[in-house]
């Protein structure tokens, strides 16, 4: 019998499942249709419970990271 595979990504399956839980709701809410809807990512960060200061620190570090900083 074969073990279930874990996800080596556990960050993707959590921004995935809270995408999708959050489409869920705007579509509930606003009644919208899947053309006219668009899910930025600051929504998806805030339907997480990640505060706009730890997301601007997270961006920060990133940029650095990236610019080789």
């Amino acid at each position: 019998m074969a073990t279930p595979r874990r996800s080596d990504r556990p960050g993707l399956l959590l921004w995935l499942n809270t995408t999708v839980k959050l489409r869920a709701c705007l579509i509930a809410e606003r009644g919208v249709t899947r053309e006219e809807m668009t899910v930025r990512p600051e929504d998806t960060l805030r339907a997480a419970g990640i505060s706009s200061k730890r997301q601007a620190r997270y961006q920060q570090r990133m940029s650095s990271l990236l610019a080789g900083r």
